[in-house]
């Protein structure tokens, strides 16, 4: 499949983080709406993942420009923590140990050197604690909360209460984002087009008030650290398996409450009134799972069905899988 890296430059705050399925739905309204091929080219697309065939389109979450997702792994044990950081150490490190343990992300070339040495509990701590001994970094991101009035949808009225909505402010040097992606189905003039279309629209929740504007490239290849020999994968996707594949891992689950986007989103006749799809749970971006025959082109997951009352609604639950070698974990 012909490999791609979008890069995203955030105009303005955003609200809904860039995770897979939500990439993916954006990506077909934009098919919907720009109509740049007869017939129905949103359809046809859909039909295209198949059990067993290789995906027309297979998108990554989209991380901060130059990081990757921490490996979810279980933690270091307290014997090897005594060692690494010296037991009388321990207190006045204890900042820095807590912060290294709720890290989400891991630099690529911190990532580089796991994928030299093997993923274990003792190697990602101690990379992680050589960067950040002297100083947790700052975050390359910041989640508000922003005050909200409440309107009254039916007179169009703004009423007394107040609601909160947590939203993501960047500042100019931080706010890019790279998402992964991978296909023969599509074109670059193809992406172009349906990038330009999501760029302009917005992202996400809100983007009718401006939030998840940005301007974006995209640049042929994919740069991740590749594992010599994997025994497993990190998915940087969110990612439900289907029948027979592995769940001999470690995982970090979300809970999504899925909306339906474009015309579908105010309850069209089309989806019955209901703009909302059926709850999952889905395993995070970062989420580990051991494979001995792991191999670059080997599909994981697949486009869910039965996820509404309107069948040819579907939800993207594939995982963008990364080779790793997952050392042995106590």
């Amino acid at each position: 499949m012909g490999d791609y890296t979008v890069h995203i430059t955030l105009k303005s705050p955003i609200v809904t983080e860039f995770q897979s399925d939500t990439l993916f739905g954006h990506i077909c309204w934009a098919i919907r709406y720009l109509r740049w091929k007869k017939g129905d080219r949103l359809a046809e697309v859909l039909a295209s993942y198949k059990p067993g065939s290789e995906p027309p389109i297979l998108i990554s979450n989209g991380f901060p420009k130059g990081w990757l997702p921490k490996p979810v792994i279980p933690p270091v044990t307290q014997e090897v923590l005594d060692r690494i950081v010296k037991s009388d150490n321990r207190i006045g490190k204890s900042f820095i140990i807590k912060s290294i343990k709720k890290m989400p992300l891991i630099l690529k070339e911190d990532f580089k050197k796991l994928q030299e040495t093997g993923i274990t509990p003792t190697s990602l701590f101690e990379i992680l604690f050589e960067r950040y001994k002297g100083g947790v970094p700052e975050e390359t991101c910041e989640r508000v909360s922003v005050q909200h009035n409440t309107v009254n949808r039916a007179t169009g009225r703004v009423e007394s209460g107040l609601y909160a909505q947590e939203e993501t402010f960047v500042s100019p040097d931080k706010g890019e984002f790279e998402v992964y992606l991978k296909t023969d189905y599509f074109s670059e003039e193809d992406l172009q087009r349906i990038f330009d279309f999501i760029a302009k629209a917005g992202f996400g929740k809100d983007k009718s008030t401006g939030k998840g504007h940005f301007d974006f490239t995209i640049e042929q290849g994919i740069d991740l650290p590749q594992c010599a020999a994997p025994n497993a994968f990190m998915t940087l996707s969110s990612y439900i398996p289907k029948s027979g594949d592995p769940t001999d891992g470690y995982y970090t689950l979300l809970h999504k409450y899925g909306k339906l986007g474009g015309s579908f989103a105010a309850g069209d006749p089309e989806v019955y009134g209901n703009p909302f799809k059926k709850p999952l749970l889905m395993f995070a971006a970062g989420s580990t799972f051991r494979d001995p025959d792991v191999k670059t082109g080997k599909v994981y997951g697949s486009l869910l069905d039965e996820v509404h009352a309107n069948s040819a609604i579907r939800h993207y639950a594939l995982a963008f899988p990364l080779g790793i070698r997952l050392g042995e974990t106590k």
